[in-house]
């Protein structure tokens, strides 16, 4: 039962960045399978087909050039970063903290990486600003 305002704040914060990440983890293990050759699904060369006409072009300026399958790992990593940092940043663990930086540093790392800024850069912004609310948010909530 929700008992305050930071709790429904921190549950909220908590289950948005949950579902991210279970997208994440889906959505890169599912396309880094089809781009290993393990599965060939037809619905699923197309988005395989997006990220490698993508690293084609930005890994000309990349400072570490990815291929379909390590940036479609580092999207699965962020995504358990996501998951296993929501999970504990509920049970206000210190390392849920830590692993919500380490998606959001994940972030923006890629786009250091890539030598741009995209429309992305709102989903990063706005992860920061979460992260700093839910930090306060779960240091007022009752127990």
């Amino acid at each position: 039962m929700i008992r305050s305002l930071p709790m429904l704040i921190a549950a909220c914060i908590c289950a948005v960045a949950f579902l991210f990440g279970i997208i994440r983890i889906g959505v890169g293990a599912v396309l880094a399978t089809q781009a290993i050759g393990i599965v060939d699904v037809a619905a699923f060369s197309g988005p395989v087909t997006e990220i490698q006409q993508f690293l084609n072009e930005q890994n000309d300026q990349a400072l570490l050039p990815l291929t379909p399958v390590s940036y479609l790992a580092i999207i699965a990593f962020m995504g358990l970063c996501l998951v296993f940092g929501a999970v504990l940043s509920w049970q206000r663990k210190s390392w849920g903290y830590g692993l919500l930086s380490i998606y959001l540093l994940t972030h923006a790392s890629l786009f250091v990486n890539f030598q741009t800024i995209n429309p992305k850069i709102n989903i990063l912004i706005a992860g920061i600003i979460m992260l700093i609310i839910l930090v306060f948010a779960n240091q007022r909530r009752r127990i």
